[in-house]
């Protein structure tokens, strides 16, 4: 018993070290996003978006939503730009955002014109860490995004486990154990009131 109870303290103590640049990049950048009003401040001035060029592109853009991604990659290959992105139809424009932690980039393709855009994000501290709390992962070209999402399943994992290991050492201490329930019944009453009044 001595030996897993040696065990659970190890892993907990080596999955929270783990999980400590993780969490706070999701705290930091939650903070952020809660209290944006705050940060503006941190921010570039307007314009966020600085043109990088304007140039005749003739594309072939299907009618519908179906094939836009093959499309949005193609005008990309074109250009030389690479990396994860977004795309979407408004009437007669085609938007394709390229995902970037330090700088995106956004392309506005206009159908009846046949001009391409290009603008860049100004770069901000503050939304970089915003971006790394949004960015997703699978589902893009390319092994980095792959790894990115990768990561981000180990860490949802690893908090799950440090979750458990804590739970076992929370229990064998028999000290703390009444002030542990305190705990974890407040962390449920509150979740519990925001998903009644969300």
């Amino acid at each position: 018993m001595k030996n897993w109870n040696l065990l659970f303290r190890r892993t907990h103590l080596y999955l929270g070290m783990l999980l400590i640049p993780w969490l706070l990049v999701y705290a930091v950048s939650t903070v952020l996003f809660n209290h944006g009003h705050y940060f503006r401040q941190l921010r570039p001035a307007d314009p966020q978006w600085v043109p990088l060029w304007e140039k005749d592109c003739t594309v072939e853009v299907p009618p519908g939503q179906d094939g836009l991604r093959e499309t949005a990659r193609r005008i990309l290959d074109e250009q030389g730009l690479k990396g994860a992105f977004g795309v979407q139809r408004q009437g007669q424009r085609l938007n394709i955002n390229v995902q970037n932690f330090w700088q995106p980039q956004r392309l506005a393709y206009d159908i009846e014109g046949k001009k391409l855009r290009a603008e860049a994000k100004k770069f901000a501290w503050v939304e970089l860490f915003i971006r790394l709390h949004q960015r997703i992962g699978y589902g893009q070209s390319g092994v980095l995004h792959n790894i990115w999402g990768f990561m981000v399943d180990v860490y949802c994992v690893t908090s799950l486990v440090w979750i458990g290991t804590g739970l076992y050492l929370w229990w064998k201490l028999t000290g703390t154990r009444r002030w542990g329930f305190v705990a974890l019944g407040g962390g449920i009453v509150s979740i519990a009131v925001l998903l009644v009044t969300l």
